[in-house]
């Protein structure tokens, strides 16, 4: 078989042979392109998307992410509460310790009670207990929080 298309191919004329070259390598060309540029640029362009993708996800969460959870670790529960409290215009009617539980009762605008609180959930407070009481314009909160230190 082998020896039967060697004898055909040196009984074609030379420009058939030429072109049959010519042919062979245009079609080596194209199937390299299709078969392994343009998949690769392809799983670029994908990973590439990706990265871009986990990029933009990582800055919302670190805008996301309040300072104060950055604090955290250096400052204990108790003292984090008391400031986050100041910080944010609450009025701290009672503020007292016994054992693992902080008892806080505090005052202030509504908007900015429940922002509080929602921060310092964030921020790893347990709560045992939170009362919400409605006085004037203002909402008074007394809470129970878990403290691990």
């Amino acid at each position: 078989m082998k020896t039967f298309v060697r004898e055909r191919w040196l009984h074609l004329p030379p420009r058939d042979r030429q072109l049959c070259g010519v042919l062979a390598v245009f079609l080596l060309i194209v199937f390299s392109v299709y078969g392994l540029w343009l998949p690769a640029q392809q799983r670029l362009d994908a990973a590439r998307a990706l990265y871009l993708k986990q990029l933009a996800l990582e800055g919302e969460v670190r805008q996301a992410r309040p300072g104060s959870i950055a604090r955290g670790a250096e400052q204990p529960l108790v003292s984090r509460l008391s400031d986050s409290a100041a910080d944010s215009g609450l009025s701290v009617e009672q503020f007292e310790m016994d054992g693992g539980v902080v008892r806080i009762s505090l005052n202030g605008d509504a908007v900015a009670v429940l922002g509080w609180l929602n921060r310092i959930e964030l921020e790893g407070a347990g709560f045992e207990s939170l009362s919400l009481e409605k006085r004037g314009t203002s909402l008074q909160a007394r809470l129970q929080i878990n403290n691990p230190n």
